[in-house]
């Protein structure tokens, strides 16, 4: 089952000018269009970032400028009043600026990167409607960084919460959890070590549900022009297709590897292959941020087929983003580089009768069972790394599996930051800041991946 196209609606061919995509047919989180003119020279866009990021904050030329700060046809003689009187309200805007960006986040508004391709879903929200605001993944790039560091004040009473009395003797553990035994019997996880028994599909399809032509799923992939005809012989590129028609994005290629080159903040992807559709989620990012490396892709596909298996009348998991198909630099992220980075939803209580879509969790809304059955199922993959989680839910999460009797606080050590403050040890879940509406699971490099870079943490 690929994934289906929801915003092909009135989207019209696209003729050869690069431009003819508007805002209407491809839009980004942030209500930027992409312009599939910048990414290649087809017209179709690869994986190159078109927003612009990467120029944004490019170093200014120093010879622009004296050693007093002033443009070298003001002089070296004395300034003016004019000119101080603009120094010191530049001075007094920086300062502005300053408090505003070290204000508190929003928590109102989820941070879950995703785009309006809702690829599942019947109805597509307005680009004005936009429901998600990207968010702040900097401290992602390497936690153990005390400059990347998120402060622990900005979370709450994270630090109230440290045992005051780390002598404290523990009972002795009884069992052991099913997640630290491994996968059930009867799981599709059962018997398969990772990730040499975890194996991507050859082939990636996308739907078009209401109507559009392939040149159009080009694009929403940023693959060549004659790259996707030549996936698809005998179908023409601009000629418009009926709803349920699908599209041939990707085929594995023999002899290829794919890799994860680099750190998932300054990485790349070599052989990259877009996620599959499938039972137990909802597709819901921009198709050309949802590439990565064939290991990824498979260990999320079984994942989810794993959840819907088990929880056949539970809520699907929605996908938020991946990587970009080469790797690089992914806005709004300043990691998911290098193909082993994706976004999931919380499990939330949920009335199974509004469309499921991310949401900040909370207390009220956050469903402790079905979160802590997610965690677990991917702990059995032994494929991660880190997963990223904010601290006030690792705190409901502690005292749900505390109260239930699920976990012991010392197994619980291994699990999650909370109570410490973020940045101690190295435990499954960590804080950074941004993920109060979405799980950001990081995949270990796998043997194989010669180039492949992870930060202890």
């Amino acid at each position: 089952m690929g994934p289906s196209n929801n915003d092909m609606a009135g989207s019209g061919d696209l003729d050869d000018d690069p431009t003819s995509l508007g805002p209407e047919d491809v839009e980004d989180v942030d209500g930027q269009a992409f312009d599939s003119a910048g990414a290649d020279d087809s017209h179709a866009g690869t994986a190159h970032d078109d927003d612009g990021d990467r120029y944004r904050d490019g170093d200014y030329d120093d010879e622009d400028y004296d050693d007093d700060g002033l443009a070298p046809e003001a002089g070296r003689g004395r300034p003016s009043v004019l000119s101080l009187l603009l120094l010191v309200a530049g001075a007094v805007w920086i300062v502005v600026a300053l408090l505003k960006l070290g204000g508190p986040v929003n928590e109102g508004a989820p941070s879950m990167a995703i785009g309006d391709h809702a690829q599942t879903s019947a109805e597509l929200p307005d680009v004005e409607d936009e429901l998600f605001i990207p968010g702040d993944e900097a401290a992602a790039r390497d936690p153990k960084d005390p400059s990347e560091r998120p402060n622990p004040a900005e979370n709450g009473d994270v630090s109230d919460h440290v045992e005051d009395n780390p002598e404290h003797i523990l009972p002795p553990e009884v069992g052991t959890p099913a997640s630290e035994r491994g996968p059930p019997e009867g799981s599709l996880l059962a018997g398969k070590s990772w990730p040499q028994d975890y194996v991507a599909p050859d082939v990636v399809t996308y739907t078009i549900k209401r109507g559009g032509s392939m040149k159009v799923v080009a694009n929403l992939y940023k693959i060549f022009h004659h790259e996707i005809e030549a996936l698809n012989p005998g179908v023409s590129l601009d000629r418009e297709q009926p709803p349920l028609t699908k599209i041939v994005v990707y085929r594995r290629k023999p002899g290829i590897s794919s890799q994860s080159v680099g750190f998932p903040g300054s990485g790349s992807v070599e052989g990259g292959m877009p996620m599959v559709d499938g039972p137990g989620r909802i597709l819901r990012h921009t198709p050309w941020k949802a590439w990565a490396t064939q290991t990824t892709v498979a260990t999320i596909d079984l994942v989810l087929r794993e959840w819907a298996r088990r929880f056949p009348n539970e809520q699907e998991i929605i996908v938020g983003n991946l990587s970009a198909r080469a790797g690089g630099r992914l806005n709004p992220h300043s990691s998911h580089q290098s193909g082993r980075d994706v976004d999931l939803s919380y499990p939330q209580i949920w009335d199974h009768k509004s469309e499921l879509a991310p949401q900040v969790m909370d207390e009220r809304n956050l469903n402790r069972e079905l979160t802590w059955s997610l965690l677990e199922l991917l702990r059995e993959t032994g494929a991660i790394e880190v997963i990223f989680m904010d601290s006030k839910l690792q705190k409901l999460l502690h005292e749900f599996a505390i109260s239930t009797h699920r976990y012991s606080e010392k197994q619980l050590e291994n699990w999650m930051e909370y109570p410490s403050t973020p940045g101690n040890g190295s435990p499954l879940i960590q804080h950074v800041r941004g993920h109060a509406d979405h799980l950001h699971v990081r995949f270990k490099c796998t043997p194989t991946e010669s180039r492949c870079e992870s930060r202890d943490h």
